[in-house]
């Protein structure tokens, strides 16, 4: 009898597939080529500006250059209506800049998916990245991020996390965390990654994305691994340039596929690509923009590896995403109609970014580049079949993330989908989070006892950035320190004298280290060698033991301080704001 409840359960499921697939595959055939353009646009509305320039002024990048130029975003206006109503986008990408208010934002986000409706199309998926510790969107708490999460020891804090993530961005109405990090951190030197990444130890890496995966999905917001095929073992920022990877392909099976075909096995539905060259996986070269010359294609550009191996080899079924087209790794080497093209062709079924809308005159850029890539389509440079399904794999991720029902052949809009979260969930949330990243900094300390004991000490602080002064000042304080000195060491290559006779007067010193790619590579760079230089003057005047050194990021600094010197040393994972301040915490509390 089992069994025949069984079979009838798979054929049931089967032919409500069938349906499904029907509804969607007349679906599209229903859309004009401008309809399935834009269903795969992700679209940033995250700066604006009234002053508009000549058509060089607009470089996609340009909001991050001239911040002085461009104000934050948190409404619709008629520019914005009209694009996402106008070109039928399906998709909005949100950043900090829509979400400082949290009132304001949330209905940011309703009027976008008004707007939508208002064009006859069907709601937007909204996208954010909610990685945790130094990536964030949405602050009403912070968790830890996924180096911190990995070294508290106890896989379960992942899953709790993203759950908390997830529930959060619900309660904006936001559908999709581009979350989890799923690169392994196998280059020190990587400028980008690093702390983002959980672990060195791609099977570590693989757990903890998975169960953070797993938490967003019991949430009910929809996960998305990245970057595809791994963006850790680079030693170049994809948004500044292009990288390259040298793995072979079995190197990089056993090393950057692994947590991809974890979170593949445990039903991840998207995957994020990486704007990097994979040689020794897709040698193929393609023409710049300009046809000047030809480069080894990067990942979100490469057919084979986005189709032949995520989709073929690993058995991926799900939609892909490529990363920021706006990234100089792709801008710099090909227009947004071009790169659009390309990505589509290649295998991507979501495009961020293709092309900013910053102001009213952006309007006459976007018309250009839909007309561009239509006549693309037309010419045949744009793949139909790969455009088609594109779109088909869209909608898919629509039902998925319950923004659309399909019922009797018929694909029908959802009312938009926000689940609030209670303000008592989000205390616990903060909650766990600061205890998570304590656990995790006291469970790497070395040298330590801790909680100190110090608040009736002369405490001297070193710290790297002007910026993270008030922060700490303000912790200090509310811990009832009374005499405490706190010294900025930005751009500096090595202590001056005063600092040394501040050094020698303290009871406890404290040096804050903010240890980047480029500096674990160059150890000229001053927030390498000023932490290095003062060590070396701490343990001459024999004053090791009572200093500690708190690494807010990278955390291959440790060899600065020996413990056979007395030194201690405690990582953080985190060098927000937030991060300072529960460094406080773990060292006092």
């Amino acid at each position: 009898m089992k069994k025949i409840f069984a079979a009838i359960a798979f054929i049931l499921a089967m032919s409500a597939l069938a349906a499904q697939n029907a509804a969607i595959k007349e679906r599209v055939a229903s859309m004009t080529a401008r309809q399935k353009i834009g269903a795969l646009c992700v679209m940033n509305f995250r700066f604006w500006t009234d002053k508009p320039g000549p058509r060089e002024f607009y470089n996609p990048a340009l909001a991050a250059e001239s911040p002085e130029i461009f104000d934050p975003v948190n409404t619709v206006n008629k520019t914005i209506y009209k694009t996402i109503r106008d070109y039928n986008i399906g998709s909005v990408i949100l950043f900090a800049e829509n979400m400082g208010d949290g009132a304001a934002a949330k209905k940011f986000i309703r009027d976008l998916n008004a707007a939508a409706l208002d064009g006859g199309n069907l709601p937007l998926l909204f996208f954010a990245d909610q990685e945790g510790g130094n990536v964030l969107r949405v602050y009403d708490f912070a968790t830890p991020g996924a180096m911190a999460i990995a070294k508290s020891g106890d896989r379960q804090n992942a899953y709790l996390c993203g759950k908390a993530n997830g529930e959060l961005l619900l309660d904006y109405g936001i559908n999709v965390d581009l979350a989890p990090v799923c690169d392994v951190a196998s280059n020190p030197h990587n400028p980008v990654i690093g702390i983002r990444s959980f672990s060195s130890d791609p099977k570590e890496a693989a757990e903890c994305s998975l169960a953070f995966s797993q938490g967003l999905m019991d949430a009910g917001v929809l996960p998305c691994a990245k970057h595809f095929p791994g963006h850790g073992d680079t030693s170049l920022d994809s948004h500044k340039a292009l990288p390259a990877i040298h793995a072979n392909l079995s190197k990089w099976k056993k090393l950057e596929a692994v947590p991809f075909k974890e979170n593949i096995a445990g039903g991840v539905p998207l995957i994020m690509t990486a704007h990097i060259q994979c040689p020794r996986l897709d040698k193929t070269r393609i023409k710049s923009g300009d046809g000047k010359k030809e480069i080894v294609a990067p990942a979100t550009l490469s057919k084979k590896i986005l189709t032949k191996i995520l989709r073929g080899s690993l058995g991926y079924k799900g939609a892909v995403i490529s990363d920021a087209m706006d990234m100089a790794a792709i801008y710099a080497n090909w227009t947004s109609d071009q790169s659009f093209v390309l990505a589509v062709n290649a295998g991507c079924d979501l495009i961020i970014n293709p092309i900013n809308v910053y102001s009213r005159k952006d309007l006459d850029f976007l018309e250009d580049f839909f007309c561009k890539v239509e006549q693309a389509l037309e010419n045949g440079a744009l793949d139909k079949k790969a455009l088609d399904a594109a779109v088909a794999r869209v909608l898919e991720l629509k039902e998925k993330a319950g923004l659309i029902t399909i019922q009797d052949k018929k694909i029908s809009a959802l009312p938009q989908k926000i689940v609030p979260m209670p303000k008592e969930k989000k205390l616990e949330a903060a909650l766990l989070s600061n205890k998570i990243q304590t656990q995790a900094a006291r469970a790497s300390a070395s040298n330590l006892s801790l909680p100190l004991r110090a608040r009736s000490k002369k405490v001297l602080a070193f710290v790297p950035y002007d910026d993270k002064i008030e922060t700490l000042q303000k912790n200090f304080e509310a811990r009832g320190f009374q005499n405490v000195q706190l010294i900025c060491y930005e751009a500096r290559k090595s202590p001056s004298r005063p600092d040394l006779q501040k050094a020698k007067d303290a009871d406890l010193i404290l040096i804050f280290t903010q240890l980047t790619g480029n500096g674990a590579r160059d150890k000229k760079l001053w927030e390498a060698s000023y932490p290095a230089a003062l060590a070396k003057e701490l343990k001459k005047a024999q004053k090791a033991a009572r200093t500690v050194a708190v690494s807010m990021n990278l955390p291959y600094d440790k060899k600065n301080f020996p413990q056979e010197d007395g030194f201690g040393w405690m990582p953080l994972y985190n060098y927000t704001q937030i991060g300072y301040a529960r460094a406080v915490q773990a060292l006092f509390d």
